[in-house]
């Protein structure tokens, strides 16, 4: 392995941008991904009977020219809870037809972010999701911390 392939592989291990991923428990590393949120991680999660939550430690490539996490790469993770939530309900696949994401405070590259979403409403092809993000590391949602929330309406896929 050349030198260059080998620095890059302990920089991305150790964070870019000189954040250490170091989720807080009980997040474990999330591997099935798509390439989009995947090129856009390292992601972690967790679950239980009673909910899930997604986090990662921003990177400067997660924010934009101010330090602050972009709203674009805030909206995209907005998406990915609020298709979790669905899937973890319904067991159905979805595709977004609508994502409304309220940008409430900043965060910035070093920060701990997570969130949750949950299934507010299934019909027959259609579901509706809220989802919220904050900062730090406790498991709850911390209401003082809220960066966004979000609803969105999903075309569930028919089932297989």
């Amino acid at each position: 392995m050349s030198d260059s392939v080998s620095s890059q592989l302990s920089a991305d291990k150790a964070g870019e941008g000189g954040f250490p991923d170091n989720p807080p428990q009980p997040f474990q590393p999330s591997v099935r991904r798509g390439p989009f949120t995947t090129h856009n991680g390292p992601w972690y999660h967790w679950a239980d009977a009673a909910g899930f939550r997604q986090g990662l430690r921003l990177q400067e490539r997660h924010c934009n020219g101010r330090g602050i996490a972009h709203g674009g790469f805030l909206s995209a993770f907005a998406d990915g809870l609020t298709a979790t939530a669905i899937f973890r309900e319904l067991r159905r696949g979805s595709v977004t037809m609508k994502l409304t994401t309220e940008f409430l405070r900043s965060a910035k590259a070093g920060d701990w972010l997570q969130g949750t979403a949950t299934l507010t409403k299934a019909a027959r092809n259609m579901a509706f999701v809220e989802a919220y993000g904050w900062v730090g590391e406790a498991p709850e949602i911390a209401h003082d911390d809220l960066v966004f929330s979000a609803s969105a309406v999903f075309r569930l896929l028919e089932e297989r």
